[in-house]
């Protein structure tokens, strides 16, 4: 990454802050933010983007990991108390998000001396052509959002311009393609962000329902989203079958479904 200059670096140090000050707050994600800073969600994406290489939803899970690392460090919380304190409403999501940023478990995070800490490595999760099959799916997904909320549509009355994408199901016997799946989920997630004036609840918050059998409606109830994406994703030799959903929340109507 190219070195950053004084204003660049200094709005990385504004929006480090705001993140730091709602730690604790699950909520908490791309729009919050954007709204914080004073800037839309668009132009706060390109900006983090540019200047760190991620997405806005990985900055503020890497400044959640960072701000667990100092708090199990420095106390005698256990790993499920630490999850809670810095966002993450699942602590099994908090031990893969933190073994994947530095390499080994929460509950070693004592034994390890800071300067010993694994630079972190953007990972491409789909290797070649998988991508574009995933793109087609998000592309497809990202045009139903635009006819349902373009003016003048006959669907007006879909007023809720919010979403929640769900845990994505691992359909395959081989558990490992976990990551595969939640990698998938991640890619949707970022491609709704990129929408504009549609509210996308983040990955911590929406974890919770990963095993747990609420019903739509009592999701949407407690997320207060309009729409919901359901997933599942299983691996076929070397290729990828991905089941996506766009699910109206007030009337439990499937609006729009791809394979």
């Amino acid at each position: 990454m190219a070195e950053l200059n004084k204003s660049e670096q200094a709005f990385l140090d504004q929006i480090t802050s705001i993140i730091q000050d709602q730690i604790s707050n699950e909520q908490f994600g791309v729009s919050e933010l954007a709204a914080k800073v004073g800037m839309s969600r668009s132009n706060l994406l390109r900006k983090v983007k540019k200047l760190t290489s991620l997405s806005v939803s990985q900055f503020i899970r890497q400044e959640r990991l960072k701000q667990g690392m100092e708090i199990l460090k420095s106390s005698a919380y256990t790993v499920s108390e630490v999850s809670y304190q810095v966002g993450f409403s699942s602590t099994s999501y908090f031990i893969k998000c933190f073994h994947d940023f530095y390499g080994y478990p929460p509950g070693k995070a004592s034994k390890h001396d800071e300067n010993r800490k694994t630079e972190v490595v953007k990972r491409s999760i789909i290797p070649g052509k998988r991508w574009f099959i995933v793109g087609i799916l998000l592309l497809l997904l990202a045009l139903v959002f635009a006819i349902v909320f373009w003016p003048g549509s006959d669907k007006q009355e879909y007023t809720n311009k919010s979403i929640a994408v769900l845990p994505f199901k691992n359909e395959s016997e081989d558990a490992s393609n976990t990551y595969l799946v939640n990698g998938l989920m991640e890619s949707v997630m970022n491609n709704l962000q990129r929408i504009e004036d549609l509210r996308v609840i983040s990955r911590t918050s929406v974890e919770k329902y990963r095993d747990n059998p609420q019903v739509i409606a009592e999701i949407a109830r407690e997320l207060n989203v309009g729409y919901l994406v359901e997933g599942s994703g299983q691996k076929v030799g070397d290729r990828i079958l991905l089941n996506i959903q766009l699910i109206d929340a007030s009337t439990d109507r499937h609006l729009w479904a791809g394979q």
